[in-house]
């Protein structure tokens, strides 16, 4: 004997696709490689300038020579005939799916309405159509989690581009309090430097002022410095260009600062790392 199903609306069935659909999120792969070798970067007393908008500065200083070029053009017939490109298959692929998604679409519609046509509940055999449509359902579902899956391959990825900044070393002349990191997007990290860490850093231990995701693109990093002999006010700037999925190290070195140079005195240097290996193995 059959068991009776409970009752499903068509509508909460297309509500439930559509919220599930959008929740669908791939991991992408994790690379592991070695670390590369340190290098040595420049901390400037000035924040580097950045020109902004060099392509509408030229074209502003030429405008009248450009604007000659343009009424010398004429629309000339080409020589070349029928001489198109290749077609990027994924493209096809697109389109394709999007047929498929309109099929499914109508198919969903086409079974709503059968069922609000129909006394589901009428007969076991009512209900055994009933049971029909909702594995249709589950297959249109199926097949439009895949297409999501192969659009998010295509345009979206996992952030795994980090920063790590940390201390090491400390000064014989002038006493440090305090180091202050900003970074490109406006945070500000302030780190207290307490007697413990004080004797970590005079023994050749290290301390940790940030580690988080950045964008993978060049940004300047501003380093302050704050303690009873250091002058209010005092900077220095490094220019970082992390790369893409990996673990960007910027370590500065307290040793050699002396309160005339200021934080521009600061030995830095940065190292990458593969995000997919343990910290301890670079």
């Amino acid at each position: 004997m059959s068991v009776a199903r409970p009752v499903v609306h068509p509508m909460a069935c297309v509500r439930a696709l559509a919220a599930l659909a959008a929740c669908v999120v791939l991991a992408l792969p994790v690379r592991t490689a070695r670390a590369q070798e340190v290098q040595t970067v420049e901390v400037e007393r000035i924040r580097p300038r950045k020109e902004k908008t060099p392509t509408l500065s030229f074209l502003k200083d030429n405008i009248d020579f450009i604007r000659s070029r343009f009424d010398l053009l004429r629309q000339k017939p080409g020589d070349k005939v029928g001489n198109a490109g290749d077609i990027d298959p994924r493209f096809l692929a697109y389109q394709e799916m999007l047929r498929d998604l309109m099929a499914a679409r109508d198919s969903v519609s086409v079974a709503g309405d059968s069922l609000e046509r129909q006394a589901l509940l009428a007969s076991i055999t009512e209900l055994g159509k009933l049971e029909n449509q909702l594995d249709l359902m589950d297959g249109l579902l199926a097949a439009q989690r895949a297409r999501l899956g192969v659009l998010q391959d295509d345009f979206t990825g996992r952030q795994l581009t980090s920063l790590v900044v940390v201390l090491s070393g400390f000064p014989i002349d002038a006493s440090v309090d305090r180091v202050t990191v900003t970074l490109e997007d406006g945070d500000t990290l302030s780190v207290p430097i307490s007697p413990e860490h004080r004797a970590s850093l005079e023994h050749g231990g290290v301390v940790e002022v940030f580690h988080g995701f950045v964008e993978p693109r060049e940004q300047v990093v501003e380093v302050a410095i704050a303690g009873d002999r250091w002058p209010a006010g005092n900077a220095g700037f490094v220019s970082l260009d992390p790369a893409r999925d990996r673990i960007t190290f910027l370590r500065l070195d307290l040793s050699r600062v002396r309160p005339d140079g200021g934080a521009a005195s600061i030995e830095a240097t940065t190292w990458l790392h593969e995000t997919g290996l343990p910290l301890g193995d670079g």
